[in-house]
């Protein structure tokens, strides 16, 4: 039987319009005094069309995640509560619209549009927070309460970036940056969060926050993290003693099973972004030795840094 794709595309807001009403083809509804504003004003309201973007880690880019964000009417609730739109493309999206913005991407792409932009902003927080929640109850428990899963904090990052990234306000699109985030530590930020004044649980903390990837064992394709922790741990206190950063490293302690991602290194710091880049390069240092003592490499290649690329460009 013949898939029925139309199902799908209004699912996610993709219906095309019928002959004599306004339309485009992003499902956005229009009409002859509308101006669509693409480069993300800041207007809060005022009768001009707001976009916004977000964009969703690969990993997590599955039809189950879209089914989780907008399924079981959950797509109309939000755009009818935040009186926006929403438009989901990319690889697990569904969609079979080419014209669709981000049909092409391996991975999730929202839009958001909507007149008011601070409704746009609370629509991006439900959405994450529905990815959060996505994570937490996909992985088993941890035996500290306190803790998050493994892939959380790699995903607050990749959720910070976007959104930094996709800010008017923002200059610096250096990839794979340090960003201020919503922390993932501890787990009552998550489980207990404020969405509205008024409501029970602690107030949302952010800090600094930056991923490491972990080489792997050019022969066995096993990831090496455990000699950034040091024995028993003295480096982790070193980061904390030296940088004022917490460094979780996840993946290389039988915890793989739990991870929805690769297994990678969190660095975060509440004083301030300079602390975190340092420590990250101290870590890259370590990972270059390791990999050359050890044979391991990324996938990615080395991490290019600072001092590097200003190097290059002279």
């Amino acid at each position: 039987m013949a898939t029925d794709y139309g199902g799908i595309d209004e699912l996610l807001g993709l219906s095309t319009p019928r002959g004599g009403e306004h339309g485009n083809n992003n499902g956005v509804p229009s009409g002859p005094a509308v101006a669509v504003n693409n480069d993300h004003g800041d207007t809060a309201m005022g009768g001009v069309l707001q976009n916004r973007e977000m964009e969703v880690p690969r990993w997590l880019s599955t039809t189950d995640v879209t089914a989780h964000l907008v399924g079981r009417g959950k797509k109309k609730t939000l755009e009818e509560e935040y009186e926006s739109t929403i438009v989901i493309a990319g690889h697990g999206s569904g969609t079979k619209d080419p014209k669709v913005e981000g049909f092409h991407l391996p991975h999730l792409f929202i839009t958001m549009t909507g007149y008011d932009v601070r409704q746009l902003g609370r629509l991006r927080r439900a959405l994450e927070d529905s990815l959060i929640d996505y994570v937490i109850e996909n992985t088993p428990e941890q035996e500290d309460s306190r803790n998050a899963p493994p892939s959380l904090g790699r995903l607050l990052y990749s959720l910070a970036l976007s959104a930094a990234n996709a800010s008017p306000k923002t200059k610096d699109h250096t990839p794979n940056r340090t960003v201020l985030a919503r922390s993932h530590y501890p787990m009552i930020y998550h489980t207990r969060r404020t969405i509205e004044e008024g409501a029970n649980g602690p107030a949302t903390k952010k800090v600094w926050m930056n991923v490491v990837e972990l080489p792997q064992d050019d022969s066995t394709s096993e990831y090496h993290g455990r000699f950034l922790a040091g024995k028993q741990g003295s480096l982790l206190e070193y980061y904390r003693t030296k940088f004022n950063c917490r460094v979780d490293i996840y993946g290389v302690w039988g915890d793989d099973d739990d991870l929805m991602c690769a297994p990678y290194v969190l660095v975060t710091s509440e004083e301030g972004k300079s602390n975190v880049d340092r420590c990250l390069q101290f870590i890259e240092h370590r990972v270059r030795e390791h990999e050359e003592k050890y044979g391991a490499s990324r996938a990615g290649g080395r991490r290019i840094l600072r001092g590097e690329m200003q190097m290059s460009d002279s």
